[in-house]
């Protein structure tokens, strides 16, 4: 069931559960005494799939209650009742978590000491340059107890010293984790009331981190992020300090994933997280999570939030961030239009190749799903990456990898990745000229070459 959900499109998902359904009934009516809550899991299970929150989270709310229907109320009863009282996820300024915070002497002197080792340092970043393995910060979804303690670190940006024991000292990290703490407004109205903000983005994690552990060899829960919660040192001076170094960590990251809601491009330090990664990195190595978020309910928002990035507009949990990210963008962009529109380009470049796969399935879905970011581009007045985009094929390229057909197993695996080749090949010949060209008229020549500096010394120190 996990594999026909993971590799199939979601009406084609949707067509396999109804047929392994039945059979999977049958096996717990012969197996187990508690039949009921599974039939009675199949059955939320098909009223997820047809309409309301995302599979995955669907699924762990039927999970609990099919393994202790009690328990599993108990635990949505608590949870509803953060809700009305407003703590779904909670957002505290920079300053204030300084200022209120407090943490063991014993740490207050570590870090006091290595606060004090950075003046005259030469690499003040290679210094607090952390990150957390995937299996403090992730879990799968069908992990229930972990979803739950994953619930209450997602709730929250406020971090404390355990926290921040969770991460170690390296190099570099394997991924940088860019998504905004605070949860859409209209979270519950377009995902769903059931839907928890926090799960999900642990749940994608896992996901993200399981695709490079297949690619290297790896265990998922050995693969690296970089998270402010665990990798800064919340409620003590250093915070400060390590805001002024996110250049640093951002370069010391191979990749970047960003766990992109249709607020996203709405908040300052996202949008500044996202250009300033694409000015240090090579697009192909900024993954987005975006297909648990893109509903119809929500399509039209992302459409609507990139034209209005703005440094003026977009919002700040405090507005003393405003003024430190505007000291950055002035430090290392042309001016502040050539940031907006930088930041723009390389959204619309990257959501459309996110959405290349969906568009694949047919003309309809070419029109609908891809087409659309072709005219914005357009819009913005970025006519060569509007060209760019209109060289796509999807349709013509998944018709040659076979995937007109459903497939499942290694034959679906090798038919993805013709597609994948197809993508890559336009996507290299076309977009990365425009977002290179476009980089170039937006960051400062200087800066680009401090940042290959930079760059240069890190990948020295991953070889040696």
């Amino acid at each position: 069931l996990e594999i026909s959900m993971a590799s199939l499109p979601t009406e084609e998902g949707m067509c396999a559960t109804w047929l392994v359904a039945p059979t999977i009934a049958s096996k717990a009516d012969a197996q187990s005494e508690s039949s009921p809550g599974w039939l009675r899991w199949m059955a939320q299970w098909h009223s997820a799939l047809m309409c309301g929150p995302p599979v995955p989270v669907c699924l762990s709310t039927c999970l609990r209650k099919a393994q202790d229907p009690l328990v599993g109320d108990i635990v949505e009863h608590d949870r509803e009742a953060m809700v009305l009282r407003g703590s779904r996820t909670s957002t505290t300024a920079l300053d204030d978590m300084v200022k209120n915070g407090s943490m063991p002497g014993s740490w207050q002197s570590e870090l006091d000491y290595l606060a004090s080792t950075l003046d005259g340092n030469a690499d003040p970043g290679g210094v607090l340059m952390r990150s957390v393995v995937a299996t403090n910060v992730a879990c799968p979804w069908t992990d229930v107890t972990r979803l739950d303690e994953m619930f209450y670190f997602w709730g929250t940006n406020i971090g404390s010293i355990d926290h921040f024991q969770l991460s170690r000292q390296q190099d570099h990290a394997d991924f940088f984790v860019s998504h905004s703490w605070a949860e859409p407004p209209d979270w519950g109205t377009v995902m769903g009331r059931h839907a928890q903000y926090a799960e999900v983005k642990a749940a994608e994690l896992q996901l993200v981190a399981a695709d490079l552990a297949e690619e290297g060899g790896l265990k998922w829960e050995e693969v690296t992020f970089w998270i402010d919660k665990c990798c800064i040192p919340q409620q003590h001076q250093l915070m400060v300090t390590c805001v002024h170094h996110i250049e640093d960590f951002l370069q010391r990251c191979d990749r970047m994933i960003v766990l992109l809601t249709w607020h996203y491009f709405s908040r300052l330090w996202c949008v500044y997280e996202w250009a300033a990664f694409l000015a240090y990195h090579e697009a192909k190595s900024l993954r987005i999570s975006v297909e648990t978020f893109m509903r119809p309910a929500s399509r039209d928002l992302y459409l609507k939030a990139i034209p209005n990035i703005s440094i003026q507009h977009c919002k700040c949990h405090d507005e003393t961030d405003r003024v430190v990210l505007k000291q950055k963008i002035v430090q290392y962009y042309i001016s502040e239009d050539a940031f907006e529109n930088f930041a723009k380009g390389t959204a619309v470049a990257m959501m459309a190749v996110t959405v290349a796969e969906i568009a694949g399935r047919s003309d309809f879905e070419f029109e609908t799903e891809f087409f659309p970011w072709i005219r914005l581009a357009y819009d913005i007045g970025q006519n060569d990456l509007a060209n760019a985009l209109l060289q796509a094929d999807p349709v013509a390229w998944r018709k040659s990898a076979g995937l007109e057909f459903v497939v499942v197993g290694s034959e679906a695996g090798n038919r993805r990745l013709k597609f994948q080749e197809k993508l890559n090949e336009w996507f290299d010949s076309y977009v990365q000229p425009v977002l290179t060209s476009l980089k170039l008229r937006s960051v400062k020549p200087e800066a680009l070459q401090v940042l290959e500096k930079i760059r240069s010394s890190v990948t020295e120190k991953k070889s040696s």
